[in-house]
């Protein structure tokens, strides 16, 4: 089963152990700036689904998108200026980055999904800046979870993110397929769009393990 994991980590993550968490002598399955996406990812869907936005279609204010924007850029300077060479990183500012740039992707596939172009779209995903705060500070809990050395703590967060990472890639497949097949059955779709995103992470699984196992 752990081998699993790593195996469909690999589809979206180089998992170079300098760049990653260890927790109970095991690295994590994602590289601490991929976990901090997928963790974000997760908890930005578990606050809005606790919100009842699960069915939102209403496109969010242009404020509220320059704020999400705004949150995107730590990661970008992060990555940029350190692949150059002009700081050094660290796994803290990976993972803080990197939940910063993914807990608003809820936002964006969820309007996806719902926006239907010919009807009215009043059903809001986020309301305001106090959803987008909430959203952000659920980063301060999950963080503290590192510091517990603990396999319990390695399966929980191993499968709530390599979980989410294919819950997106099933997500995007599915609003494809369901735009260029509408009278389709939704089961059906989302059966198919299981079947080929396992496909697809499965493919760049194995190119990853090619390209980059000497740096693993």
């Amino acid at each position: 089963m752990m081998q699993w994991i790593y195996f469909i980590g690999r589809s979206v993550c180089h998992q170079i152990p300098e760049r990653s968490f260890f927790i109970g002598n095991h690295q994590l399955p994602l590289c601490a700036r991929c976990t901090g996406i997928y963790m974000g990812v997760f908890l930005g869907f578990l606050y809005l689904f606790s919100r009842k936005r699960w069915k939102g279609n209403k496109p969010p204010s242009l404020k509220i998108l320059l704020f999400i924007l705004l949150s995107w850029i730590p990661m970008m300077i992060d990555g940029a200026t350190s692949y150059i060479g002009l700081r050094a990183s660290n796994n803290i500012a990976r993972l803080i980055t990197g939940f910063l740039f993914g807990v608003f992707w809820p936002v964006f596939i969820l309007l996806l999904k719902n926006y239907q172009v010919m009807k009215g779209n009043n059903l809001s995903i986020v309301e305001n800046y106090k959803d987008l705060i909430i959203m952000i500070c659920a980063l301060i809990p999950f963080a503290g979870i590192f510091s517990m050395q603990s396999i319990v703590v390695w399966w929980s967060i191993s499968g709530i993110t390599v979980g989410t990472l294919i819950y997106v890639y099933v997500q995007m497949i599915f609003i494809i397929i369901r735009n260029l097949l509408v009278s389709m059955n939704k089961k059906i779709i989302y059966f198919i769009s299981f079947i080929i995103s396992m496909m697809i992470m499965s493919g760049l699984s194995w190119l990853n393990d090619f390209l980059l196992a000497q740096y693993r």
